[in-house]
């Protein structure tokens, strides 16, 4: 399917699309995370407007110039990211489109808060949590890093796919959050499963297919 479910009100519809790209909606804007090459054109087009596209990184499986100018021009996105990412794309991007996110800092979104958490990674890497009375969080590919002192009701948590991620990584970084919902991203199948299997009665791991639509109530 191309494009994601109505949200209900307290809670977001959601959408994998393979490695670590979800597509996400969430009081009434779509949230694009970490598409790479991952989106066709068609799929591109339906999506829900507004749209706001973030990148946690600059390598080419999370972030592609191409796909996120076709982002900004066909669906007038919003593109937030690194400063690798916003370097990339600066001279082909209205600067009004185009926003730089550093750890610690944050940016509205209409109802929605985004902040940028440093992640763990060989290059500079962003995780967001967005708010909005209820949170979540999205991590592309990071090592493990300490979020104790948030709170987040679904979790998009990287368990494989390179050095740093990991199932023991991603099962301590929910149960920091106290996630409710748990997304194991970026991985294979078997270390999704084990992440089910390490937060067995702790929380709700959904193994996502591949652009089936999910929706939770937060």
């Amino acid at each position: 399917m191309a494009g994601v479910a109505s949200e209900p009100v307290s809670g977001v519809a959601f959408s994998y699309r393979g490695g670590a790209c979800v597509v996400v909606s969430a009081q009434g804007y779509t949230l694009v995370f970490d598409p790479g090459d991952l989106l066709s054109d068609e799929e591109i087009a339906a999506l829900p407007s507004p749209v706001a596209v973030l990148f946690t990184q600059s390598l080419d499986d999370h972030f592609h110039a191409r796909t996120a100018m076709k982002l900004v021009s066909m669906k007038g996105a919003l593109l937030i990211g690194t400063s690798e990412v916003c370097k990339e794309v600066a001279d082909f991007v209205p600067s009004i489109r185009l926003v730089e996110l550093l750890p610690r800092r944050g940016v509205r979104i209409g109802p929605l808060r985004v902040f940028a958490i440093e992640g763990k990674h060989e290059v500079p890497v962003n995780l967001y949590y967005v708010t909005w009375g209820p949170s979540f969080l999205f991590a592309g590919d990071t090592g493990y890093v300490p979020l104790s002192k948030l709170k987040a009701q679904l979790a998009f948590l990287p368990a494989g796919g390179s050095s740093f991620a990991n199932p023991e990584s991603s099962v301590r970084m929910a149960l920091d959050l106290e996630a409710r919902y748990v997304v194991p991203i970026h991985c294979s199948e078997e270390e999704a499963k084990q992440v089910e299997g390490l937060l067995s009665s702790k929380a709700e791991v959904i193994i996502p297919v591949p652009r089936k639509e999910y929706i939770v109530k937060l």
